[in-house]
């Protein structure tokens, strides 16, 4: 009976380390301070004035951020299209066997070489399949990564269609932002503002541009800099304190400062693949550690002591 119960206990402990947590990604869509809606008069940071009556882009190859920087790839068949007409969009990734997670990675667009084959073999319901309006360019181009139409101009009377598309373009963005335990599993909680979208893009009389390079492109990218941030958990600002531990300034240009309550312990800096890249024994009375990073990029720096662990994001730029 003991051996037996040992054997049950064991079992137990195994199934709840290979535990599964369904996992997905909550966009929430808005237009500077307001939620999203089509027609809604906005402008960017130019001051253009604009309205937008269709948006819509491709997400894929998505990767959990998730304890201290380690990374969790989502299978590439999980492919959203994104089509903004509310205000909210929710992905279902998948189900892993994660905790803690701390941010997701994911890319605007279509990969190589999904993006350049044929859309009609494909069902009916799937993302890539052909849509309306279409979302191909054609088998030589691929698929438009982003499709942004609306009016622009003074009396919102010009026309706007940005189509931005093309492999160069194919970028990655990180958001940093905690997971809820909700519904089941674990939510992402990101905020897309798309009014940055059209950032630095002068559309004061109208703006018609399709394909790899100029405002196209220029879309693309604001997309990867600009238009997420994390909705809920903390916010990286000039500095964070958490745990007995503030880092500032941060974001950094290098050289950083990480300063300590009355702890001890090991203070602990990995990169986003979760390579480590700086270790040291923190000493009690210890005030403030001087570093610096020289390679741009996000990092996290974890402290380490008897009574737990506090995890921080840190940015290189």
């Amino acid at each position: 009976m003991k051996k037996l119960l040992t054997l049950l206990m064991f079992n137990l402990m195994l199934a709840f380390s290979y535990a599964q947590t369904p996992v997905r990604l909550v966009m929430h869509h808005h237009l500077g301070t307001n939620d999203f809606a089509l027609g809604t008069a906005a402008s960017n940071n130019l001051g253009n004035a604009f309205n937008l009556s269709a948006l819509k882009y491709y997400v894929t190859k998505f990767t959990i951020v998730h304890n201290g920087g380690q990374l969790m790839t989502v299978p590439d068949d999980v492919v959203a299209l994104v089509t903004v007409n509310g205000a909210s969009t929710t992905i279902e990734l998948g189900s892993f066997s994660v905790t803690n997670i701390e941010g997701i990675r994911f890319h605007i667009g279509v990969h190589t070489p999904v993006n350049h084959e044929d859309p009609s073999l494909l069902p009916s319901n799937n993302p890539l399949a052909p849509q309306s309006p279409s979302m191909h360019w054609g088998w030589a181009s691929g698929y438009r990564f982003i499709l942004l139409e609306g009016m622009a101009g003074a009396s919102l009377n010009q026309g706007l269609e940005l189509h931005g598309l093309g492999d160069a373009n194919y970028f990655e963005t990180i958001v940093l932002a905690q997971s809820v335990n909700e519904n089941g599993g674990e939510s992402i909680h990101i905020d897309a503002d798309y009014e940055k979208g059209l950032k630095d893009i002068n559309v004061s009389g109208g703006l018609v541009v399709h394909g790899e390079l100029a405002e196209a492109a220029d879309l693309i990218a604001n997309f990867r800099d600009h238009v997420y941030s994390a909705t809920l958990g903390a916010s990286i600002g000039e500095t964070t304190t958490e745990g007995g531990m503030s880092i500032y300034p941060n974001p950094s240009h290098g050289s950083f400062t990480v300063a300590f309550a009355g702890v001890e312990g090991k203070l602990v800096i990995n990169d986003v693949s979760g390579k480590m890249v700086h270790t040291e024994e923190i000493l009690f009375g210890t005030t403030t550690k001087s570093l610096s990073l020289p390679e741009e990029g996000i990092y996290f720096v974890t402290l380490h002591t008897s009574q737990g662990t506090s995890t921080q994001q840190l940015v290189i730029k």
